[in-house]
């Protein structure tokens, strides 16, 4: 707690437009749906007295993977936490990144049929733009939430009427400000969009910084990337080492990478040469035509709002311990890293399944599942058919070695034929062994099915369920007061990995 009371006390120390800050928080609350009462805390950050614990994550799909939903009630829990622990206003802040122009990243919503099949909802815009910022594709999702009910046994037709609502006529980033501002506005979630002109243009200061330090970021990077590497910690930032790290956008929202000699390079091939006089004028009559890598983002966000925590994500703790040095050189105050809740939702069947099988459910959402297969059937199997054949190839082994050894004696040349005898001789009892495999699958077919089913709710494509199911999918199957209620039992630090039951 000493070190967010430390983040508080800097990030407070920062002299920043509050008033204009808790302007840009109101219009985009409007805009999203945050409720009043929480709009009326605003009059602390407007005062330059209130701090905030972010989050953020590119915009998805009907909401993105659960864990993005995850990341945005957590942000919640821990800013009421701080509060009472730091006795001054905390808020909850979710980033939406839209400006990210990898649209198959962020196009699908995973759900769970009533069969137990792993379905996909692909958003396809009406026209596809190499490098178009994904936020601000177009979209009415109707028919997939159409789809969605009808897939499921009994949809929670409150939530599915919310999300009809959020998805309306919208674009992608709007969608999910909505849908977060109408879940966790009244928790107290604040929603901004990190394409906002207002935010680029209190930016302005740091983009003339990165732009003075050239390629002296890059060369940080790379120095600091080496050293984690060279003591066996992830690196995964990488970028194109002879370009910014940033985009330039025009007028048509595409993101065009810029080299460190000039060279402005469109998605369509075409290419433009801007001088470092021209690009320094470009950036301070148009900051909003900034779109910083994955790199500046966390600095970006850090350097316009009074940041005390960050709710980060496996992957985004490996980019920070990457980027701390930038902290440092673009003096930005950096604020505490807590790693963001995680959680795997169980329903009532799948845990009657889970107790039928004898399984541990930290193996279900551990453990590989063929070997879990194996493991399975070996614990089925009464006649221990596996020690059998292991048996038998022992003995036929041991036979044609003695054999060997006396044939040798008597003839050195018939050694080679001995050593081919025994291959022969084994080839039946494979045979034999895989067609005993397949008549215990069948024998223990029932006990096979709930292994598969119960791995298609925890571990869908042997990845954590978290990370491939949707946050739409979940409260159309659940409903987002139950799914709430669930969560609010769970404590608001921790590194375990949480079950919840409903």
């Amino acid at each position: 707690m000493s070190a967010c009371r430390a983040a508080a006390e800097a990030t407070l120390r920062v002299s920043r437009p509050w008033k204009q800050l808790a302007d840009l928080f109101e219009r985009s609350g409007r805009r999203y749906g945050v409720p009043p009462e929480t709009l009326a805390r605003l009059s602390a950050l407007s005062e330059g007295k209130a701090v905030l614990v972010v989050t953020g994550q590119q915009v998805g799909y009907l909401g993105g993977p659960l864990y993005t939903f995850l990341k945005a009630y957590h942000a919640t829990r821990l800013a009421q936490s701080l509060e009472r622990e730091l006795h001054r206003p905390v808020f909850a802040c979710f980033w939406l990144e839209g400006e990210d122009h990898d649209l198959e990243e962020v196009r699908h919503a995973h759900y769970l049929s009533r069969e137990s099949e792993l379905r996909t909802l692909r958003f396809s815009p009406e026209r596809e733009i190499a490098g178009f910022q994904v936020g601000r594709y177009e979209l009415d999702a109707s028919e997939h939430l159409r789809e969605l009910a009808q897939a499921l046994d009994a949809p929670h037709e409150v939530s599915l009427a919310l999300l009809r609502d959020c998805y309306a006529h919208t674009t992608l980033s709007d969608g999910m400000g909505r849908l977060l501002a109408r879940t966790l506005g009244r928790r107290g979630l604040f929603v901004i969009e990190g394409m906002e002109p207002e935010l680029k243009k209190m930016a302005a200061p740091l983009w003339e910084k990165v732009i003075a330090c050239g390629r002296g970021l890059a060369e940080i990077l790379e120095e600091r990337s080496t050293e984690l590497r060279a003591g066996g910690w992830s690196a995964p930032l990488s970028p194109t080492r002879d370009a910014h790290l940033f985009y330039l956008c025009g007028e048509d929202h595409i993101r065009c990478a810029l080299t460190y000699d000039g060279q402005l390079r469109h998605p369509s091939g075409e290419i433009k040469t801007l001088s470092p006089e021209a690009l320094a004028s470009s950036v301070h009559d148009r900051p909003s035509a900034v779109s910083p890598k994955a790199a500046l983002r966390p600095l970006y966000q850090d350097f316009v709002l009074p940041a005390v925590a960050y709710i980060a994500g496996p992957g985004e703790l490996d980019y920070h311990a990457q980027l701390a040095p930038f902290y440092k050189e673009l003096e930005v105050p950096s604020p505490v890293l807590f790693p963001r809740l995680s959680a795997t939702i169980l329903d009532n069947r799948t845990a009657r399944n889970a107790e039928k099988l004898g399984v541990p459910l930290a193996r279900l959402l551990s453990d590989d599942p063929a070997a879990l297969e194996r493991a399975l059937l070996a614990e089925q199997d009464e006649s221990r058919t596996a020690d059998t054949f292991a048996e038998a190839k022992r003995r036929i082994e041991e036979a044609f070695a003695d054999l060997k050894t006396t044939l040798s004696a008597l003839d050195s040349t018939l050694e080679g034929a001995a050593q081919a005898g025994a291959g022969k001789a084994l080839q039946p009892l494979d045979h034999l062994r895989e067609k005993a495999q397949r008549a215990l699958r069948q024998k223990h077919s029932t006990a096979l099915s709930r292994l598969k089913k119960c791995l298609a709710v925890l571990r869908p494509r042997g990845e954590p369920a978290e990370r491939v199911f949707g946050t739409g999918y979940y409260l159309a199957q659940y409903g987002w007061d139950r799914l709430l209620a669930a969560l609010d039992e769970l404590p608001v630090e921790t590194r375990e990995h949480n079950v919840i039951e409903l």
